[in-house]
């Protein structure tokens, strides 16, 4: 029997956190959950999930951008998918495929809140293969 997929929340709404957690849960994977950034990056060196979903701007001393940059920088950690989740969109107009690049935000995928969560599930499913891939581990 396969373990079920370890997946990082990181957000500092705890209603978001929640209701993801909630999710992932009654989708069959296993869940962490940091209300922000340097929480998150402790879970993720103790818990080593696999796949981390990383609010963009949290209103802490890390933000998804800090925390992104020191997981890629870091050997150990660099090729957990990471899925960058903002509500910009909605509030300033600005979506973030147009402006994400692999210097200054390099997550695997973005995400907008509101949350589509079948659209969210598939990209979690999609992201953990390849990282299972890139890390040369067993298939899922």
């Amino acid at each position: 029997m396969n373990k079920p997929a370890k997946v990082l929340i990181i957000d500092d709404n705890p209603d978001f956190r929640f209701t993801m957690e909630t999710f992932l849960k009654r989708n069959g994977f296993e869940t962490l959950t940091a209300k922000n950034g340097q929480e998150g990056l402790e879970v993720i060196e103790k818990e080593r999930p696999d796949l981390i979903l990383l609010d963009v701007m949290m209103e802490t001393l890390y933000s998804g951008f800090d925390v992104c940059k020191v997981l890629r920088s870091n050997p150990d950690l660099k090729n957990i998918p990471i899925i960058g989740i903002s509500a910009m969109g909605d509030e300033l107009g600005v979506h973030l495929d147009q402006w994400g690049d692999d210097d200054y935000f390099p997550v695997d995928e973005f995400v907008e809140k509101p949350i589509d969560e079948e659209k969210l599930l598939k990209t979690i499913r999609v992201r953990l293969q390849r990282g299972v891939l890139k890390r040369g581990y067993p298939g899922l």
